[in-house]
């Protein structure tokens, strides 16, 4: 079965999983745990199975994994977290927002001790922490958002690859007149429609400058002139030039055998996706390098941005029972120490922890990542930004089927960014 297949297979687990009592961990009272609980993404790749597996056999403590299908895996996640379950590993997004609507200071063990964050640069200077302490432990690099692109179409149309957006309108123009599809849509799957919009704004983001304007309310979200107005504007007139037909039933698993395959040209998507491009490519990375490129595109400039991402990021939980918990900060510290090269040898992956080393046979498109994150990425404008994730997915779709403007998109995004805001007691609302 291939790893798509398992994914989808996982999607039905987890439903099923979600009201079942399978997410309990072997008590302690206060003892060692014997297992331990970790709910995690469906979407993770073979060499994170691998950890989990490599946990148990370094400590004899068992793991007990409840899946979470990939599409929809916030609100799952948040939806089981409301019930007052907990696990004792949350594999999920090490950013500020989401350390804050867990209500991480009092949900959540303080890592900040462990031996990794001092090893880990200025990291958690920008992820994994809220208001100073650390909260996650992050294994890979973040997930980097641009352009998934097929070399051959753009040889059978003649045109260059696109590095900014007015160059983006033109190609577009020259696909379609090539006889291919510029660039797939994934409507339905709604999550991908917020990449475009973040990617004409990653230039104007360079040292988080406006993320923490908007953060803070130092700049209005619905300002006509600023970036994210722009941005959406943006996102229309490439709708209206570039995407498939069927851009509202389209999903971004179909995206990736269209743009593998070359029907389509480019999709907007994240790093994080990439053993899904190899399943498009039968496992061969050979084929998918000959087939596949990755790029930047924002504004002005072929920048991409970034976001911590949920794969191999863990938060370990307040259970109340002092045997798990021990046990669980075993599996960070195991995560991030004595399994950590393992990790990354299978994974084919770079450290973001010092003192690993970077393993050989990289492949050409995950050093097409991270070329870009070393070459000026910025952080996605929106990540700390409290409550604009909440409902700008669901906004972004109205935006692409023409049921809401960019100024309705911006004063229903900015009225739950100050509400959320306010609640959580952020400087500035």
């Amino acid at each position: 079965m291939s790893k798509y297949r398992r994914v989808a297979a996982a999607a039905v687990a987890a439903a099923l999983l979600a009201v079942s009592a399978c997410s309990s961990s072997s008590g302690s009272e206060g003892g060692k745990a014997d297992s331990i609980t970790i709910w995690h993404n469906a979407a993770d790749p073979q060499a994170i199975t691998n950890l989990y597996q490599n946990f148990t056999k370094a400590t004899g403590i068992k793991v007990n994994l409840v899946p979470f299908a990939a599409d929809g895996f916030e609100t799952a996640v948040q939806t089981k977290w409301a019930t007052g379950d907990r696990p004792d590993i949350l594999e999920y997004h090490p950013t500020t927002s989401a350390a804050a609507q867990l209500n991480a200071k009092q949900n959540m063990q303080d890592l900040s001790k462990l031996s990794f964050v001092g090893k880990s640069g200025d990291l958690y200077k920008m992820a994994g922490s809220y208001n100073g302490t650390v909260y996650a432990a992050i294994t890979g690099l973040p997930s980097i958002f641009g352009v998934f692109y097929n070399k051959a179409a753009f040889k059978k149309a003649g045109v260059a690859v696109p590095q900014n957006f007015d160059q983006l309108l033109t190609a577009c123009g020259s696909l379609k007149a090539a006889g291919v599809t510029p660039w797939y849509e994934s409507g339905q799957s709604l999550w991908p429609t917020q990449i475009l919009p973040a990617n004409f704004i990653a230039d104007q983001n360079v040292g988080a400058a406006y993320s923490d304007k908007l953060r803070t309310n130092k700049q209005a979200i619905t300002d006509p002139s600023g970036p994210l107005m722009q941005a959406l504007k943006a996102y229309e007139k490439v709708r209206d030039a570039c995407f498939q037909k069927n851009y509202a039933t389209g999903t971004f698993e179909k995206g990736i055998a269209q743009v593998y395959g070359g029907q389509a040209a480019m999709i907007g998507l994240h790093s994080d996706t990439y053993n899904l491009w190899q399943d498009a490519a039968g496992g061969d990375e050979t084929k998918l390098a000959a087939a596949v490129g990755f790029t930047g595109i924002s504004a002005t400039s072929p920048k991409t941005w970034f976001g911590p991402g949920p794969l191999g990021s863990y938060y370990a939980p307040k259970t109340g029972d002092n045997g798990r918990e021990a046990a669980a900060i075993k599996f960070i510290d195991y995560a991030t120490g004595a399994g950590y090269q393992q990790l990354l040898d299978d994974n084919k992956a770079f450290p973001v922890i010092d003192g690993f080393k970077t393993p050989t046979g990289i492949s050409p498109l995950k050093q097409q990542f991270k070329d870009a994150y070393d070459h000026g990425s910025t952080i996605g404008f929106a990540t700390d930004v409290i409550g604009f994730g909440d409902v700008f997915p669901t906004q972004m779709g109205k935006l692409l089927n023409k049921q809401a403007t960019p100024e309705d998109v911006a004063k229903t995004v900015e009225a739950n960014v100050k509400r959320a805001s306010k609640a959580a007691g952020v400087d500035g609302w």
